[in-house]
């Protein structure tokens, strides 16, 4: 009876106003019911993910400490570390969430790529595990949510001042082999609408077989880094380009 007296009130122009109205608030719903009553998440952080020992930690502490505070002892994570990244006063800032690289805390890590803005992959360059990278970096290029945002990502290769570390063009190469291996595999993975589909690094720009980091669904740049000096340059400058 009252919505009878507005719309009788408000005429042709309240009455469309009031279906309108109705109509964005059952879409609204719709949507939240679809994603299993829970409203998606803001993509406001930076994640730093890799194989166990790596140096995320230390990396991560870096990075919200600054240079001029001592970073504490590290030890492998069993749970993630998150803070925020705010590379000066007054300005813009992010979260920063480290991700625990060992296998059974994975696919849990993998859930946080929805709320990405940029991605830092850190390796070991004296023991670069690339069995273990390849797959962890295979299943983030894959992700829909990476795909569909072209979320940027900086492969990180730390302990490069060791006289045993391998060479960025070296860990490049095995990386590419091994990704391009995976992509042989075939493995399925479910899309954000819940469908299973094909694990795949190329959509139509390319075969699996050929496949470079230029060819990649999302930038991905790889460079060199050394926590033990202190030298975190490029990690630095990625990080302040995505608050940017």
């Amino acid at each position: 009876m009252v919505v009878g007296m507005l719309l009788d009130s408000f005429g042709i122009t309240g009455m469309l106003f009031v279906c309108l109205v109705l109509l964005l608030v059952v879409t609204a719903m719709f949507m939240i019911l679809k994603s299993g009553g829970v409203v998606s998440s803001k993509r406001d952080s930076i994640l730093i993910v890799g194989p166990m020992g790596s140096g995320k930690t230390a990396l991560f502490y870096r990075l919200v400490l600054g240079e001029k505070r001592d970073s504490p002892m590290t030890v492998t994570s069993q749970a993630p570390n998150e803070d925020t990244f705010c590379p000066g006063e007054g300005g813009g800032k992010l979260g920063l969430v480290d991700l625990p690289g060992h296998d059974s805390q994975w696919p849990a890590a993998l859930e946080r790529v929805q709320d990405a803005v940029g991605v830092i992959f850190l390796i070991d360059s004296s023991k670069p595990q690339i069995n273990v990278a390849g797959q962890k970096l295979f299943d983030l290029l894959c992700d829909p949510s990476v795909k569909n945002n072209k979320i940027p990502f900086m492969i990180a290769c730390n302990k490069t001042d060791l006289p045993e570390a391998d060479g960025v063009e070296k860990i490049e190469e095995e990386l590419i082999n091994d990704l391009r291996d995976r992509s042989e595999m075939k493995d399925t993975i479910e899309d954000t609408e819940g469908n299973v589909i094909q694990k795949t690094l190329v959509d139509g720009t390319g075969t699996a077989d050929m496949f470079e980091f230029e060819q990649s669904p999302c930038p991905v740049e790889i460079v060199k880094v050394s926590l033990q000096k202190k030298d975190i340059g490029p990690v630095l400058k990625f990080c302040e380009n995505l608050v940017r």
